[in-house]
């Protein structure tokens, strides 16, 4: 972006770039097309493309001459391309003999827009070399050429020849024009010749789309299978509105965001500050800014194996990456060429690797950030991978961040950790104290509340004012930031049922997020033997699962007896056991993830507690 240049010339703004890219689009059309020249006189036709190359090679030291030479070359490119196009069109061998007259019109008019053209060119170059300064004699030579030509293609006694004679190769391009003067007769084959092919061409269309749309889901999950999109929306879940609004105001957030220099930003805090929510937040945040025109995210997971290896988080983030932002001109199915090359580089490898290593990873990735204009790639938890897991991929974003050329911006939340920490300290970072997230979580009780008295879960629905200013008070005062501890206190206080156990419960809660899972679990342990077993089971196979259960497994491995001889006869199986009797079993340590059909922890410090 820094070496783009604009230019003055005649009172108007020049983008070099913009204008050097459609002189390279002109000429790469003209090829398609096929170049025409070396059919009929490659000595002299050649003639104008050796010009444009010449000017382009020429050394220029004057801004106002690099903009002549930009503007007249990419001019004189459009027109050859163009000319290729009508001689490809309208003077070949299946011309009707009676458009003599049109074909040697339009023969003229090319003539004479070629001669122009080389005038142009001869005068440019001669601009460059000092011998001259104006060019404006020649150019208006070939505005007149170029108005000529158009003029032959246009006129209605050449369409009719022309349109008569290519209309099965241009139905697409809706050639017949109403106010050509063609015959009724043909008119009427015409019309009903055009909607066959036009359906047959919307069913061919249809059918190409859905090979390419096939072709690009396949590629995608080749590269990652994890849904980062269910992890975002499990995220969301209870977030209340304007969550986050401290965090985007901060000056290092503000810093961060409007730099236009590659930058990391760091946010930390203790267990339960609703760090998950503020990082879902941020990700909305940034794709409601335009200028962000692509934001990759990942939520790392310590009990799901593919949340926190470093490979599958590189492979999830290039998936994200792969697909270049919508606009006007361009499919929103395509995947960028370097995701695509990497794709058949394996493909044709006989001994290729199912998926890319972490380096080769790492180098798509720092190509793919290169595509957007402004990338943010976002990380959750990261202290939740192993100690070597995060500090693989704290190196190999900083590596990314220091060869990038875009204004990558990289987001980090975790908790207060020493090897992250080390890494990070010299760069800007935003620490969640108690008054920070305070509005937050103010909110966030206040909004719960509500729910609960219009859901009649607290005392019916029958709480007067002063109660629930109470209540309030009562979960704030003691709140220390920890989301996750005023959610559990007023999951209990909906469980009293008079106003008096409230006001009791409000007068000694329990101090920290252990305070609460000491009082959980005494409270499992006062539940009946058979309900005590099966929560001990439960949260015992949730611990040692390598992976998350799905809720029928978790039923059924809490009902083996595990001093039963394995060669001993089964035992018949009666119903299989709910899982919602379980979590009620658990006291709410387990929940049921319904996006991805798992039974998993309500949160890692539950599972830090167990352990």
């Amino acid at each position: 972006m820094a070496k783009r240049i604009k230019l003055k010339w005649r009172d108007k703004e020049i983008d070099v770039q913009d204008t050097a890219d459609r002189l390279v689009g002109w000429i790469n059309r003209f090829k398609q097309v096929g170049d025409l020249a070396i059919q009929y006189d490659p000595g002299h036709a050649a003639l104008p493309w050796a010009g444009v190359r010449f000017i382009l090679l020429l050394f220029v030291g004057d801004q106002e001459k690099l903009a002549a030479a930009i503007v007249g070359a990419e001019r004189v490119a459009l027109l050859i391309g163009r000319c290729a196009i009508y001689e490809q069109l309208y003077l070949t061998d299946g011309i009707p003999k009676n458009a003599k007259e049109a074909t040697e019109n339009l023969c003229q008019g090319l003539l004479t827009l070629y001669t122009a053209i080389l005038q142009l060119l001869c005068r440019l170059i001669r601009v460059f070399q000092a011998e001259i300064k104006a060019i404006d004699e020649p150019e208006s030579a070939v505005n007149a050429a170029v108005v000529a030509v158009e003029n032959c293609c246009t006129r209605p006694s050449t369409c009719y020849v022309f349109e008569f004679t290519f209309v099965t190769r241009q139905y697409d391009l809706q050639i017949i024009q109403p106010h050509v003067n063609i015959p009724k007769k043909l008119r009427e084959h015409l019309k009903h010749f055009m909607p066959i092919i036009a359906r047959i061409d919307k069913n061919v269309d249809e059918i190409y789309n859905n090979i390419e749309e096939n072709q690009r889901m396949a590629i995608l999950r080749w590269f990652s299978t994890v849904p980062y999109q269910s992890h975002h929306d499990l995220a969301c879940e209870g977030r209340v509105e304007h969550t986050g609004a401290w965090l985007f105001s901060r000056k290092e957030f503000t810093r961060w965001k409007n730099s236009e220099a590659p930058a990391i930003l760091w946010l930390h805090g203790i267990p339960g500050a609703g760090k998950t929510k503020l990082v879902s937040a941020t990700i909305e945040y940034l794709n409601g800014i335009r200028k962000f025109d692509k934001v990759a995210y990942f939520y790392c997971k310590r009990d799901e194996a593919d949340r926190r290896d470093r490979e599958k988080i590189i492979l999830s983030l290039i998936k994200q990456l792969a697909c270049p932002p919508k606009d006007k001109t361009s499919r929103p199915t395509r995947i960028c060429a370097e995701a695509l090359k990497a794709y058949k580089k394996e493909q044709q490898d006989p001994a290729s690797r199912n998926q890319l290593n972490f380096d080769s990873s790492l180098n798509l990735l720092g190509h793919q950030v290169e595509c957007f204009e402004h990338p943010a790639i976002v990380l959750d938890a990261l202290d939740e991978c192993s100690e070597e897991v995060s500090s693989h991929l704290l190196r190999a974003l900083l590596s990314v961040i220091r060869k990038a050329k875009r204004p990558l911006k990289v987001f980090i939340a975790s908790r207060h950790n020493l090897d992250i920490e080390n890494r990070l300290r010299d760069l800007p970072h935003v620490c969640i104290e108690a008054r920070d997230n305070a509005e937050d979580i103010e909110n966030y009780v206040r909004q719960q509340l509500t729910l609960a008295i219009q859901d009649r879960r607290l005392l019916r629905g029958k709480v007067s004012q002063e109660l629930r200013e109470c209540i309030e008070k009562g979960i704030l005062g003691d709140a220390n930031g920890m989301f996750l501890w005023v959610d559990w206190q007023i999951r209990e206080v909906c469980k009293l049922i008079r106003e008096s156990d409230i006001r009791t419960r409000l007068g000694k809660l329990p101090k920290g997020l252990t305070g609460v899972y000491d009082e959980i679990m005494n409270s499992i342990k006062s539940q009946p033997d058979c309900n005590f077993d099966l929560a001990t089971n439960a949260l015992k196979w949730m611990l040692v699962s390598a992976r998350p259960l799905k809720p029928d497994e978790l039923a059924a491995a809490v009902e083996l007896d595990p001093s039963m001889a394995m060669d001993s006869p089964t035992p018949s199986q009666g119903p299989i056991l709910e899982v919602d009797l379980l979590i009620h079993c658990c006291g709410g340590l387990i929940l049921l993830d319904n996006q991805l059909d798992v039974v998993r922890f309500s949160h890692l410090s539950v599972q830090e507690y167990l352990e």
